[in-house]
Parts: C-alpha cells; sequence; structure tokens
C-alpha cells in the first residue's frame, strides 16, 4: 500500500486555496451565511424549549402523581414502583379522612382545620429544609403560618379526634415547628409530619391504642393493638423528570389506579418541542443539501479548471489518492473558515435576540440559548460536509491522466 505524504498534500491544499484567496473568502463567507440563521433558530428552539421545561422542572407540584381515590396497596407494590427509573420519591400514605387534625396557635387564640402530609427526607417539596424527626416535629405551610402567627421554633397544639359509638373523644399532641415551606411550593392548610406520626394518628382513629403516645384504644384499654399492616391507603409519588409523567401516569392507569396529574402541561411542552424540531429539521436538510451541491460543484469546476496543474503533480510523483484528497481536504477549509465566522457571529447576536424577544409568550430568562457543545458540533458536522462535498470533485480529479491533462485545447 502506498504511504500518503500528508505534509505534502496539505501543503498543495493551503497554498492553492491561498493563491485564490478571493474565491476561498467568498465561498467561506457562502458557508457562515447558510448556517447563521440554523444556529439562530436552533438557539431560538433550544431556548424556548429549555426555559419551558426548566420552568415545570422549577414547580416540583408538576412531577406529582396523586391517586385520586383511597385503595388498597401492598408493601410489595410501593417495591415494584419504587423500583422504576423513572420514580424519584414515593412514599406509602394512610386514609384521606383520618390525616385531617386541628391546629391550634401558639398563643391559643386560633384553631385551624389542617391535613397532615407524611413525609421523609428527599421530599421534593422540602428540599433545603430538614424533615421532621420523631413524633413531635413538624413543618407546616407559609398559608398556616400565617393563619396561625407560628414562627419556627413554636410549639403548636394538634386536637386529634375520633367517634366511637355515640361519643367523640379526643387527644392533644403538642408538637415544635422546626420549618416553614415557601408560599410558592405549596398554598394548602397542611402540616408535614413523619410517616410515624401520621401512622399513629390513624392507628388511634381505628380504635387501637398508641402506646408510644400514651393514647388509649376505643375501650380504654392500652393493650388494644393494631394487628400488623398490611396495606396503605394511597401515595406521595414524584417522577424523576416532568417528562416522565405522562409515562408514569399512562403506567397507573394501566394498574387500574385513577390518578391525577399536570400530565397536559408537560404534554403541551412536548408538543411544542416536537414541532419545532421539525421546522428545524426540515430546514436543516434544505440548507444541507443546497450547501453540499454548491461547494461540491464548485470544487468540481475547480478541478476541472486545473486539470492540467493537477496532471503536472501527477508527473512529479503524486499518486492518484493524494491528488484525490486535496479537494476533500479544501473543502473542510472553507467549511470551517465558514463555520468559524457563523458560530462568531451567533454568540455575538445571543444577548441581541434575548432582548428582542425577551417575555416571548411569557417566557423568563433566555429565549434563545447556544452551549459551547452546540457550537462544537456545529463546527465539526460543517467540517465533515465540506469533507464530503469535496469527494465529489476528488473522484474527479482520479479520472484526470496526467498526459490528456497536458493537451491544450
Amino acid at each position: 500500500m502506498t504511504r500518503i505524504r500528508w505534509s505534502q498534500v496539505l501543503n498543495l491544499a493551503f497554498r492553492d486555496l491561498a493563491h485564490g484567496w478571493g474565491t476561498t473568502l467568498c465561498f467561506s463567507v457562502a458557508v457562515a451565511a447558510a448556517l447563521l440563521p440554523l444556529l439562530i433558530l436552533f438557539g431560538l428552539k433550544y431556548g424556548v424549549v429549555s426555559n419551558l421545561i426548566e420552568t415545570l422542572r422549577g414547580d416540583p407540584n408538576v412531577r406529582e402523581i396523586r391517586l385520586v381515590r383511597d385503595t388498597q396497596l401492598s408493601p410489595q407494590w410501593f417495591e415494584t414502583i419504587a423500583a422504576r427509573d423513572d420514580v424519584e420519591f414515593i412514599l406509602p400514605r394512610g386514609n384521606f379522612l383520618a390525616a385531617s387534625v386541628r391546629l391550634r396557635s401558639p398563643d391559643g387564640r386560633q384553631l385551624l382545620d389542617t391535613r397532615m402530609v407524611p413525609t421523609t427526607a428527599n421530599d421534593p417539596l422540602i428540599i433545603g429544609i430538614a424533615p421532621p424527626q420523631g413524633l413531635s416535629e413538624i413543618l407546616v405551610t407559609t398559608r398556616v403560618a400565617i393563619e396561625a402567627q407560628i414562627e419556627v421554633g413554636n410549639t403548636v397544639e394538634l386536637i386529634i379526634q375520633r367517634t366511637v359509638g355515640e361519643d367523640r373523644q379526643a387527644v392533644r399532641h403538642r408538637a415544635k415547628v422546626v420549618g416553614i415551606l415557601p408560599r410558592d411550593r405549596l398554598q394548602t392548610d397542611d402540616i408535614f409530619v413523619t410517616p410515624a406520626f401520621e401512622d399513629a394518628v390513624e392507628t388511634w382513629r381505628q380504635g387501637f391504642a398508641v402506646p408510644p403516645l400514651d393514647w388509649v384504644a376505643r375501650d380504654g384499654s392500652r393493650t388494644l393493638l393494631r394487628p400488623e399492616r398490611k396495606s396503605f391507603s394511597s401515595f406521595r409519588l414524584y417522577t424523576r423528570d416532568v417528562r416522565d409523567v405522562p409515562v408514569l401516569r399512562d403506567a397507573l392507569l394501566l394498574d387500574g389506579l385513577d390518578v391525577r396529574t399536570r400530565a397536559e402541561d408537560v404534554i403541551r411542552v412536548l408538543i411544542i418541542e416536537r414541532a419545532l424540531s421539525i421546522v428545524f429539521f426540515a430546514i436543516t436538510v434544505l440548507g444541507a443539501v443546497g450547501f453540499l451541491l454548491t461547494l461540491g460543484l464548485h470544487l468540481l469546476a475547480s478541478v476541472s479548471e486545473k486539470a492540467r496543474e493537477l496532471a503536472i503533480l501527477r508527473l512529479l510523483g503524486l499518486t492518484t489518492a493524494e491528488v484525490s484528497l486535496m479537494p476533500s481536504i479544501q473543502g473542510m477549509v472553507i467549511s470551517g473558515v465558514g463555520a468559524v465566522m457563523a458560530c462568531g457571529l451567533a454568540a455575538i447576536s445571543q444577548p441581541i435576540v434575548n432582548t428582542v424577544f425577551s417575555g416571548l409568550g411569557g417566557l423568563e430568562g433566555r429565549v434563545s440559548y447556544l452551549a459551547l457543545s452546540h457550537f462544537a458540533v456545529a463546527l465539526g458536522a460543517t467540517v465533515l460536509a465540506g469533507g464530503v462535498a469535496g469527494s465529489i470533485a476528488g473522484l474527479r480529479a482520479t479520472t484526470i491522466e496526467p498526459r490528456k491533462g497536458l493537451r491544450h485545447d
């Protein structure tokens, strides 16, 4: 196999481009003019979709899947769901009716009807806030804190009631407020407790005793204990990403569970993303075809015009492979220079585009965004396309015979 003398081939290709620098510059500008609109369009597509997706990701409630009505879910069911790759957080939850408690404010003047929400570490709703521990710590929402004039560190009284026959019984439990949820995360009258405390309240309301809290059973004894739990009534469930919500929702529906989600909001964004992708793909294909044909025909014409020079190079010892590589190298250089120009202009235009389209459709932040990886891909793809376009002329160069190339018409 004949060894290709790369240094010599590259030297000849670059010197030829430098000799016709005017033509080289014109075609590089043409490449930049074709690539720049594609980069700006992609920046808008990526920026708009990313903006919409990040807005949804910023609200953990979008990733929540709620059970509409209580059912019976086994511990094995929870293990199966927790093992899914699209599930970030799942926690068993007790009976909906058993979750209501009354909260008395620290000064004793306010009495609020609230609902318990079990929580643990890694709960998406309390990221950045330490979860409650044990049976006597709670978190409250901002709404509860305002209505009951609660501050972190205050102690409140929880009143739990149950009906036994014709009698209504109640227990009182004092709990320390260890955190307040920001208003933008939840706007309800909820208090966050440990699963153990929620289970204790449900157990007592079912008529059993709760020895750790010294709550007696419905018959007044401390020995009537609830049998081992074999099922749960509901759950708290969050997907790993907003894109997982429709998929997991459909899986739960197929499992016979009636759930409520914000999947429609996610699907709406995904439809926008798909539509913009189709438009961008169509424009890119048309632009690429035009670019390949234009540059390929230019290099092909250049080879035909320089048939005599190429023939002399063949006589001086250049191999067929070396001659055929020169148009491809020139195509890559022309494309590379044009791509660098387009990437530079696109980077400079980003602040201008974001200013012009600021507030488009109610979007906040960047409407157009191009990362370094996008520029790298655009540069690499354009250089590769230039090499492909030059290969057409390279094939033509292999057909030039030295003796015919030296003839004068």
